[in-house]
């Protein structure tokens, strides 16, 4: 049985502005995020997609990174 479990998060969107609706854009930022915090594919538990936010510009996409790590210390 677990008695707790470790989970840490943090999210990614694209600067406000042209560049907001630019979904490829923010998937290489997700990556760069990713292996700029050294997290291992084993570590991950989710990455969320969303664009509830709307401007003059069309969808603003964010992303939310999910991970366990190895050592939750």
């Amino acid at each position: 049985m677990v008695d707790h479990f470790a989970s840490r998060h943090f999210s990614v969107s694209n600067p406000e502005g042209p560049a907001g609706p630019d979904l490829p854009l923010l998937l290489r930022r997700v990556a760069d995020a990713i292996e700029e915090a050294g997290i291992g594919s084993e570590e991950l538990l989710d990455v969320t997609f969303c664009a509830d936010e709307v401007n003059q510009h069309g969808a603003w996409w964010r992303a939310t990174v999910y991970w366990a790590p190895d050592d939750p210390a």
